[in-house]
């Protein structure tokens, strides 16, 4: 595990835990390295990236995963979490791996990754090679106010902290949460975005609602997007991380990101 300071004011004030596995094998240079992004309360070591790590490497691509300020063994608190602090964070960890000699990345981002990866790739087009994301939630800040209810968002506006509590997490959520995600609106990443891009979703998924990320892979001006639906799939979809690994190399071979024997089939 390495280790990236984030330095404020001349000090240190967060840092964010890193874990990069590099190509198993010399010989293979201009293949993009995928970095992993973790969903809400999640974290690196989750099930869904072990299991993509070693499908990753056995392919002979390299891996990059790391934990979000505020979760697993990061630093921050998810009191101060929002959408530029996400994509800050993803832009230390594309730095370390442009040291590395990984210019271009192919983004794997699940739920809350995902979304923040959909960001990320319309602000650096030129640095992602494709996008693979699970549920990536394009709505947070609609989700985060249909759950607090009326009474609820108004009081978290007053104070400016709202106890957020679900089966992964339980901790204070900022306001400013919600003020930074209405200042990046989906019309403006619609109008933007232009990474190949492969979007799983589950129908039964009840954090991440199937029509908002249908919507987006209709609406958006880029033609390179495909969505698969699994009319039975959670959130999570763990149960499926084979189907979802075949259709990822399915989608990168047929877009001529990877190429030969990369992302096989296992």
């Amino acid at each position: 595990m390495e280790r990236i300071p984030i330095i404020a004011d001349g000090r240190e004030v967060s840092h964010l835990a890193v874990r990069f596995d590099p190509p198993p094998h010399a010989g293979a240079p201009g293949r993009p390295c995928i970095l992993y992004l973790h969903g809400f309360g999640s974290e690196q070591s989750g099930e869904k990236a072990e299991f993509f790590r070693r499908r990753v490497l056995d392919a002979g691509l390299g891996f990059c995963s790391f934990d979000f300020q505020g979760h697993g063994q990061s630093g921050g608190d998810l009191t101060g979490i929002t959408l530029t602090r996400n994509l800050g964070d993803i832009a230390r960890v594309h730095d370390l791996l442009r040291s590395r000699g990984h210019e271009r990345l192919i983004l794997l981002g699940s739920s809350m990754g995902g979304g923040s990866a959909l960001w990320y790739s319309a602000l650096h087009p030129e640095e992602i090679a494709a996008g693979l994301h699970i549920a990536p939630a394009l709505e947070m800040d609609q989700g985060f106010l249909a759950w607090a209810g009326e009474e609820g968002v108004r009081r978290w506006q007053e104070t400016g902290t709202i106890h957020f509590e679900n089966d992964l997490v339980s901790c204070e959520l900022g306001w400013g949460l919600i003020e930074d995600l209405r200042a990046h609106p989906l019309d403006r990443l619609l109008a933007e975005y232009r990474t190949p891009c492969l979007l799983l979703q589950g129908k039964r998924d009840t954090s991440v609602g199937w029509r908002s990320v249908a919507d987006f892979a209709t609406r958006c001006a880029f033609p390179g997007i495909e969505l698969h639906f699994f009319a039975d799939g959670d959130h999570r979809m763990t149960d499926r991380k084979e189907r979802l690994w075949e259709l990822m190399g399915e989608f990168l071979r047929g877009r001529g990101v990877v190429g030969g024997p990369a992302i096989r089939e296992s």
